[in-house]
């Protein structure tokens, strides 16, 4: 019976301290290494980078709530596809902490989007460290840049557009625009203002508003296949510009 009983305490004391071990792997939460960082921290995605050492206590009681976060970006589509979520072992690549000023752990480090990843761009994250406040922190980040796939030239063409008699001589003023941008991805999202205007010429003006709408419950109801999130993500961003969102 006390071998039994032993054994049951060497497996329980082993669980916790799996549990609380911030070195091992975590669903949805990426390891970054030297060779791995600057791969994934690239201005392509929001990513939030916790910079731990084992022996730290602090990072051992935060596991627990960093694996919940990583499970619930893992199971959102929309979440998934514009946001990584990773923690980087600083104490072994101090190189890695030593370039963004990681001074103590854990330091908790916020890289947004569309920006290189420096000394400049780098925001410490200064909130709760619990996953519902990590999930809150970022989800507003996301919802402060739903003009990510806005492009600045075709921006005040899409209000002029709108407001038009002449839909037909703005639309081909926005075609003029597209053809002289030169970025691959201002191409891409530029050709998504031609599309709505002319969808709109064909269905009327209302069929920009219904069709944001359209996306963004959709988006919203999480049943979007995550080959579908970034597509339709970038088309509700580009409709922001028709229906007056800043």
């Amino acid at each position: 019976m006390k071998l039994v009983l032993a054994v049951a305490l060497l497996g329980a004391l082993a669980l916790v301290s799996a549990s609380d071990d911030p070195t091992i792997s975590l669903a949805g939460v990426l390891d970054l290494t030297p060779e791995s960082f600057e791969k994934n921290v690239n201005g392509a995605k929001h990513v939030l980078v916790e910079f731990y050492a084992p022996w730290c206590g602090h990072c051992k009681r935060m596991v627990p709530e960093y694996k919940q976060l990583g499970e619930w970006v893992e199971a959102d589509p929309k979440l998934k596809n514009r946001v990584i979520i990773a923690k980087v072992n600083a104490d072994n690549h101090r190189s890695i902490g030593d370039k963004f000023d990681v001074k103590g752990f854990p330091t908790i480090k916020y890289f947004p989007a569309g920006k290189p990843a420096t000394k400049d761009t780098v925001q410490d994250y200064n909130q709760a460290r619990t996953a519902t406040a990590f999930l809150e922190f970022l989800k507003q980040k996301l919802e402060a840049d739903q003009g990510f796939a806005r492009v600045e030239a075709l921006d005040p063409i899409a209000k002029k557009f709108v407001e038009a008699e002449d839909k037909a001589a703005v639309l081909a003023e926005a075609t003029a625009a597209l053809a002289a941008l030169e970025e691959a991805d201002a191409k891409a999202n530029g050709a998504l203002y031609i599309k709505f205007m002319e969808k709109a010429v064909e269905k009327g003006a209302d069929y920009l508003g219904k069709e944001k709408a359209r996306l963004d419950k959709m988006l919203s109801s999480g049943s979007v296949s995550s080959s579908k999130v970034d597509e339709m993500s970038r088309k509700t961003s580009v409709l922001g510009a028709f229906v007056d969102e800043e």
